[in-house]
């Protein structure tokens, strides 16, 4: 898992109202810089263009990860062991929530309890490089679910630390994958209450 990730919140209607040969370069711009090169010293959290215009975008830069995609990978490691431990009503809202962040395309499918995900896999319009493709209305579900699993998550810290902690990669303890799951419910959170989008791009 050597790939990194950028996460930019979207407005969809502003992309879709700039013509259809430019959008893959307005976006790019916007993840990457004008000169398509990660701009280096960006800090953790928020980036907020700096535009004349009204904004219709923001940059998220997942704490302690640089971008790669490796602490995502392994907090799906580790809620892919959890959950049978956890009881149905907050795994279900987790399994929804966490679904197209940690788990990616493919691993439901051998989920033990199983479960079919509510929010789709979706066809890339703009650009080549995306990993996360989330539309207002997939990211208003995932807002519900994340209202429904917010509250429960310390519940999961005793079966946590009991049965799937590990001294080896990225999310190793409670406290490292409860810090991402919350920053991914930041980043849901704040899409949601603007009508935006969610896009993740390969860097």
């Amino acid at each position: 898992m050597g790939l990194c990730m950028e996460i930019l919140i979207v407005d969809c209607a502003y992309i879709e109202a700039t013509p259809p040969e430019l959008r893959a370069d307005l976006v790019e711009t916007a993840a990457f810089g004008s000169d398509d090169a990660r701009q280096p010293g960006l800090p953790e959290g928020w980036t907020w263009p700096e535009a004349g215009n009204r904004p219709w975008y923001a940059r998220y830069e997942f704490r302690n990860s640089l971008t790669s995609y490796k602490s995502h990978f392994w907090a799906g490691e580790r809620w892919g062991k959890l959950r049978k431990f956890v009881r149905p009503g907050l795994r279900a809202a987790l399994d929804e929530f966490s679904a197209p962040l940690f788990w990616g395309e493919y691993n439901w499918e051998f989920a033990d309890p199983p479960f079919t995900p509510t929010v789709p896999g979706r066809e890339n319009r703009w650009c080549s490089e995306t990993m996360l493709w989330l539309l207002p209305e997939d990211v208003t579900a995932l807002h519900r679910f994340w209202t429904r699993a917010e509250s429960g998550l310390p519940s999961l810290r005793e079966p946590f630390e009991q049965h799937v902690a590990q001294p080896t990669g990225q999310v190793k303890d409670f406290a490292s994958f409860a810090a991402l799951v919350t920053e991914w419910g930041e980043v849901v959170s704040e899409a949601a209450g603007r009508g935006w989008g969610i896009i993740g791009l390969k860097c």
